[in-house]
């Protein structure tokens, strides 16, 4: 389950889907991109995020990922077989094809980079976002999602009530418009 192409996501997944028998899967809009097929969209970058992202450019590797197959190109409200059921949602913005992975029956949310956690434990919008503005409705998307607990592509997952501070940090676009 890949939630979108960059490399910190999705980079091994050629090696990984080389073991055995696995389904790749992810959302239809950024296939293209894992597949190898064309580039993905850089980010629109706020000028906070450009230090921060140049910093991070120096650290990842070169060389692109490898190219992946996807077997299952996902759509929103998919539903996946993992975790007593998942529903796929699409939530674009840090890539066009973003996606985050729900299970209603456990209450928990995989939300991949549309939110992260910061050091000190406040959950944020996800940085390096393809379309800022998709990225805070996505963001919002997610907050009406009765989640209890709330794993991140980046920080520590919220292991109880994550619901309340994913609806802080949408209030706060809300209030601070990106």
């Amino acid at each position: 389950m890949l939630t979108h192409f960059h490399g910190d996501h999705a980079g091994s997944a050629a090696d990984i889907a080389a073991w055995g028998d696995s389904e790749v899967c992810a959302h239809h809009a950024d296939a293209p991109f894992m597949r190898g097929e064309a580039p993905g969209p850089p980010p629109d970058l706020a000028g906070w995020e450009r230090p921060l992202f140049d910093q991070v450019s120096r650290q990842l590797p070169a060389a692109h990922p490898a190219p992946v197959r996807i077997d299952r190109e996902l759509g929103d409200g998919d539903e996946l077989s993992f975790g007593g059921g998942a529903i796929t949602v699409a939530v674009p913005g840090h890539t066009p094809g973003s996606v985050a992975f729900y299970l209603p029956a456990r209450r928990v949310l995989l939300a991949g980079d549309t939110a992260a956690r910061r050091p000190g434990g406040q959950v944020m919008p996800g940085v390096f976002n393809t379309n800022r503005a998709q990225a805070a409705a996505s963001l919002r998307r997610l907050a009406d999602l009765d989640t209890d607990v709330a794993c991140f592509g980046h920080g520590e997952p919220l292991t109880h009530d994550a619901a309340p501070q994913l609806r802080t940090a949408a209030r706060q676009l809300d209030d601070h418009p990106q």
